[in-house]
């Protein structure tokens, strides 16, 4: 792997820049080094530290001329790994313009997609997760990786041992690429706690903070962690809002159980022509 700056002028959206790297170097493993490619950039330190202020951290002048990398040491191998990506794309993105020296950011910074955005931060927080995502997990590589073309919560998981990111990034990653018309949503302790969907799917109704509604698989799912339950057709309007309904066919619905009392849910919409 040898790669330039140079050679990614002009590729300015998160997705084509990650599609530039991925040109440049069409040889990288799932599991690719990425404090390598990293240092191929002009990123000369990446650093763990004792901290709870941030997640991750891009410490850079405005010029952009090289950059360290600040990680919660506290984090899981696979979220550091995000997180490096995150920042790099800070470091990469030309709109990225440091302030006070660079970046920092929080749990629920690598977390938003900047749906309803109204602000310069949420849209770039947004922008560093594209390409992060689009990084290590190119949906091109997802679709050639897939063991079934039924959507499935089991492959989540495998795909994201295979790519080495967290689960919760790779459902998000999958349900992008994935041919079939997907939404997410997660909960902790049966409640809703945030949601993931692309603007093909139909509008959700849900509520942030809402119990998981009634006669969900989710609902009562008493699965063991990592275990998932079959894909089942359910009735539309226990996920949907009365005008959505009328636009699918079948909805279908997966839980999978996590740790410490989550769970991720996948939504499957076969809608009408």
């Amino acid at each position: 792997m040898n790669l330039d700056r140079i050679e990614l002028d002009g590729a300015g959206s998160p997705a084509r820049l990650a599609a530039r790297i991925h040109d440049l170097a069409p040889d990288l493993p799932l599991k690719f080094d990425i404090k390598a490619l990293c240092r191929q950039l002009d990123i000369h330190e990446i650093r763990e530290i004792d901290t709870s202020a941030y997640e991750a951290a891009i410490i850079m002048d405005e010029y952009k001329a090289d950059g360290s990398i600040l990680l919660a040491r506290s984090s899981s191998a696979k979220r550091k790994r995000f997180s490096i990506g995150h920042e790099l794309g800070h470091f990469l993105l030309p709109t990225h313009l440091p302030k006070s020296g660079g970046f920092s950011c929080s749990h629920g910074d690598l977390k938003t997609d900047g749906a309803g955005a109204t602000n310069r931060h949420a849209r770039i927080e947004a922008e560093a997760n594209r390409f992060a995502a689009h990084l290590l997990m190119p949906p091109r590589k997802i679709r050639a990786n897939l063991g079934t073309p039924r959507p499935d919560l089991t492959e989540v998981s495998r795909l994201s041992d295979e790519f080495f990111v967290s689960k919760e990034a790779m459902a998000r990653s999958y349900v992008d690429a994935h041919r079939e018309t997907l939404a997410l949503v997660f909960l902790h302790h049966g409640k809703i706690k945030r949601f993931y969907k692309p603007d093909d799917f139909p509008f959700l109704d849900v509520i942030i903070g809402n119990e998981v509604p009634e006669d969900s698989v989710a609902s009562d799912h008493g699965y063991h962690p990592a275990q998932a339950s079959e894909m089942e057709e359910c009735d539309p309007c226990i996920w949907l809002g009365e005008w959505s309904q009328r636009k699918v066919a079948t909805l279908s619905e997966q839980v999978l159980a996590q740790r410490d009392g989550h769970a991720m849910v996948l939504l499957h919409a076969e809608l009408l022509e």
